[in-house]
């Protein structure tokens, strides 16, 4: 049944193209098909946008779409609309800087003229450089940890390696070294 429907079916569509819808047998089960004003012969040419929305009626020569294809553009993107107005005059974030890589090469000169009389040999209980063992627990409470201890002293060491002429930069520099030395 469902053949012989779509027979007719398409019999009546084929027909109502050529323009002689009166000579299509219709069955008493097809819908009736209202007979379309007549079109405008099809063009050659590049292709017009469809229309979003068809309505009514289409005959098969509307549906036929012409050999030429149409230039491909890239897509538009949307731009987003916020849910809440931005305000333009809100302040720009700043990010934080990042800390300087320490002066490893100055933190050995510095190491070498006030620390290494001590931290070479492990005197008086100093960690010994590049004894991570040793350093594992001084570098887990932080490098201002560290910075603290050698500025001020602490048991035995004295602040700033013994040598008060030295500026905290070069305290910091020679501590950097030994941290990296020793992990």
């Amino acid at each position: 049944m469902k053949g012989r429907i779509f027979g007719v079916m398409f019999a009546t569509v084929s027909l109502l193209g050529c323009g002689k819808a009166e000579e299509a047998a219709v069955s008493p089960a097809a819908p009736e098909v209202p007979q379309q004003a007549e079109q405008a012969p099809l063009k050659s040419g590049p292709v017009e946008p469809v229309p979003a929305q068809i309505t009514g009626p289409v005959a098969a020569e509307t549906v036929a779409a012409p050999a030429v294809s149409a230039p491909s553009s890239p897509p538009i993107a949307a731009k987003p609309v916020p849910a809440h107005p931005v305000s333009p005059a809100a302040p720009a974030v700043e990010a934080t800087p990042a800390a300087p890589k320490p002066d490893l090469a100055h933190g050995q000169q510095i190491y070498r003229q006030s620390c290494a009389v001590c931290h070479d040999k492990g005197v008086a209980g100093a960690p010994k450089l590049n004894d991570s063992a040793a350093w594992a627990t001084r570098l887990a409470q932080g490098i201002d940890t560290l910075y603290n201890t050698a500025l001020r002293g602490k048991g035995a060491m004295p602040a700033k390696g013994g040598n008060p002429a030295l500026a905290d930069a070069d305290v910091k520099a020679a501590v950097d070294f030994m941290a990296a030395q020793s992990r």
